[in-house]
């Protein structure tokens, strides 16, 4: 069977309120045409559909569109699981109706049982050609009901089952139920089964690891890849908190024949195991994502043998550059900037760093640089050290008038570890503050 592996679309993401419409559009054309270049029978989305759990009439406009236009291909069948940035019941709500269409969805496992998660693929004959085990993103509390109720099948209290497997890793026990079922549902015929799943996988190999995979070194070669604190990384993954978090290959079936992950937002393979792959997001989804390429997967896959999966490079509608710096390097990067843009036009967005040298304001010292240019920048930021080396918030208040929320807060719990310099306390509570700041700002979004 052959497939295409994609996630995190993130439909209605507006990253600084910048209009993402129109390269959304253009990804959806590109993929649909893909789909019918590698004759894929099947395509997998692995959450994150939308953005916010209540998108946009454009965004849904888009999703639904583009389902329907693969109608016209031989894309036989669409799996389409929830995220959790997605409404599980705003997915679910037309499901029997695209479920006639081979479209289904699995946005949340509430009122579900272990049958309604295992999908038979078809071609367009008829034939079956494969088996998908569809298992959305869950938190804690859905899946302990998910077994203490019936649609779960046995009731929660049981200390264990057959294969071993007790109530402390419900996970791994919802996996090993859903791949039995399958089996059973695939009887003696020769066909594959693959799974889904939206959630955070330990030991991934690419960016920000210590051993990038061979195969996935090329995508990061111009990116950093050390390790930064999750409340600095502007990438627009949200911490997954609990059972979904941080999960060892081992919670998936050894004899799945591929696991097709979303949540990660470049593309990887978890533990090393050319199984159990992220596809990452099409979309830059933060400026720290800016110099990773994008992909889906195209994924050839057989019982009992290693899949075959090439990486199908996403072409850029739009072009997201983040330099970082003393204020001359920013300098040169902005004109260097300009001069390709007028060879190769794109519409381009920025995000300024200033990581080395004395505070200045940027916004006036770079003015020169950005008026009447091919781009846009979006944010400017002064690094965490320079920050701290202000004397007083006053002093920079006015100087920076143009900066963000998050800017002005940082200079606070800046100036205050600066007053505070033998306070580790202060020190040690500056990335909390600044984590629940984006928190609070994070929700505040979502209610407006």
């Amino acid at each position: 069977m052959r497939f295409i592996h994609t996630a995190d679309w993130h439909l209605g993401n507006t990253m600084h309120d910048i209009d993402r419409t129109r390269e959304t559009e253009s990804f959806l054309e590109w993929l649909k045409t893909e789909i019918a270049t590698v004759g894929a029978e099947a395509l997998v989305i692995a959450g994150d559909v939308f953005d916010v759990v209540n998108p946009s009439n454009i965004a849904k406009k888009q999703y639904y569109r583009f389902l329907a236009s693969l109608l016209q291909t031989k894309c036989s069948n669409v799996v389409v699981i929830g995220g959790n940035h997605d409404s599980g019941s705003l997915l679910d709500a037309p499901a029997e109706i695209l479920e006639a269409l081979n479209i289904k969805v699995v946005g949340s496992i509430n009122n579900r049982c272990i049958d309604d998660l295992v999908v038979e693929l078809k071609n367009g004959d008829g034939r079956a050609i494969g088996i998908c085990c569809a298992v959305p993103f869950m938190r804690d509390m859905e899946l302990e009901q998910f077994y203490k109720s019936c649609a779960g099948g046995r009731s929660g209290s049981e200390n264990s089952d057959e294969d071993g497997t007790n109530d402390k890793d419900l996970l791994k026990r919802l996996y090993a139920d859903v791949y039995r079922r399958a089996v059973e549902l695939r009887g003696e015929r020769n066909i594959p089964i693959v799974a889904t799943g939206h959630l955070f996988a330990a030991n991934l190999s690419g960016r920000d690891s210590e051993s990038v995979a061979p195969e996935t070194a090329e995508n990061f070669a111009n990116a950093e890849n050390t390790v930064q604190p999750a409340n600095v990384v502007d990438d627009g993954v949200r911490e997954v908190i609990g059972t979904l978090g941080n999960v060892d290959v081992t919670a998936f079936p050894s004899e799945l024949d591929y696991v097709a992950l979303g949540h990660i937002h470049y593309t990887s393979m978890v533990a090393k195991n050319p199984k159990v792959r992220y596809s990452g997001s099409p979309f830059v989804m933060g400026f720290d994502e800016a110099k990773c390429k994008r992909y889906v997967l195209s994924v050839d896959v057989k019982p009992n043998a290693v899949p075959e999966v090439d990486k199908i490079e996403v072409p850029r509608a739009m072009r997201f550059e983040q330099f970082k710096g003393d204020l001359e390097m920013l300098k040169r990067n902005l004109r260097n900037l300009e001069t390709e843009l007028l060879l190769n036009p794109m519409e381009t967005y920025v995000d300024l760093l200033l990581t080395l040298g004395n505070f200045v304001s940027l916004n006036e010292a770079l003015a020169a640089e950005e008026t009447g240019k091919h781009f846009v920048v979006k944010r400017h930021r002064i690094s965490r050290d320079i920050l701290r080396g202000v004397n007083s918030f006053d002093d920079c208040v006015e100087s920076t008038k143009q900066y963000t929320k998050e800017d002005y807060f940082r200079m606070l719990i800046a100036s205050n570890a600066q007053k505070n310099e033998d306070s580790e306390v202060v020190k040690n509570q500056y990335d909390k503050f600044i984590s629940l700041f984006n928190e609070a700002v994070a929700k505040a979004h979502e209610n407006a």
